[in-house]
């Protein structure tokens, strides 16, 4: 019989701390999950889905509606866990009559007109309407007296008008001028000339001397190292 391996005190004691951890985060995370669940009306999703099955009895559901018909069914059944397991203090939504939301619709159009009218905004007939009242004679209360006007945007300054010359002074138009023809530019020209080219040979010749030759004539003018008057003697020789 194998030997039982004795539990260190301090490793169970951090393995209970771990999992006592887990449990409380389970419970932390399915607590918030019910509390998002909760806040989402079970009536309208089941009213999705009678929409939904009514489509699939008549044959014209899509293989996508069917995916959002299982997802809606799966929500609903996770709305109506949450809201058990929260019971008393899940929230509650009003009951929505037949002709609710048309006259939510309608509550809301007539506070937008409110709006609208504070703002400065009339609607058709209502000018004549106040002018009526001020042809009775009627006085404003003194509390909307003190109400400020709305600080509309001006209209825009009318631009001048500029004199069309398209147009003679009878009113008819006139066909456009042409514009100017573009003169092209003279292409640029190039000039041969045949004159022979004459040459200096002296010159050239001058230019063209040996090296000890020019050695020679440097040191006869003084350029570079002086001469023994035997060398100048046979550089005057020499030529």
């Amino acid at each position: 019989m194998p030997k039982e391996r004795a539990l260190n005190p301090t490793a169970a004691h951090h393995k209970a701390e771990k999992q006592k951890a887990i449990n409380k985060n389970k419970k932390t995370v399915q607590s918030q999950r019910n509390e998002k669940l909760s806040k989402r009306n079970p009536e309208r999703l089941q009213k999705q889905i009678d929409e939904l099955k009514d489509l699939e009895a008549s044959g014209t559901l899509r293989a996508k509606d069917k995916e959002i018909l299982a997802s809606l069914e799966r929500d609903l059944r996770g709305v109506k866990k949450a809201r058990d397991a929260l019971g008393d203090a899940a929230p509650k939504f009003a009951e929505r009559r037949p002709g609710g939301v048309r006259e939510e619709q309608r509550e809301r159009r007539e506070r937008m007109a409110q709006q609208q009218g504070h703002l400065g905004k009339r609607r058709r007939g209502e000018e004549h309407a106040v002018g009526s009242e001020s042809e009775s004679g009627g006085e404003t209360d003194p509390e909307v007296r003190m109400i400020p006007m709305p600080r509309d945007t001006p209209p825009p300054f009318p631009r001048p008008r500029r004199e069309d010359v398209s147009v003679d002074e009878n009113g008819r138009r006139v066909p456009h001028a042409l514009p100017a023809k573009l003169v092209p530019a003279a292409p640029a020209q190039t000039t041969y000339s045949s004159a022979p080219q004459l040459r200096d040979l002296k010159k050239e010749a001058v230019r063209f001397v040996p090296a000890a030759v020019a050695q020679q004539k440097a040191r006869v003018k003084g350029v570079g190292r002086l001469l023994e008057p035997e060398e100048a003697d046979r550089a005057e020789q020499a030529g």
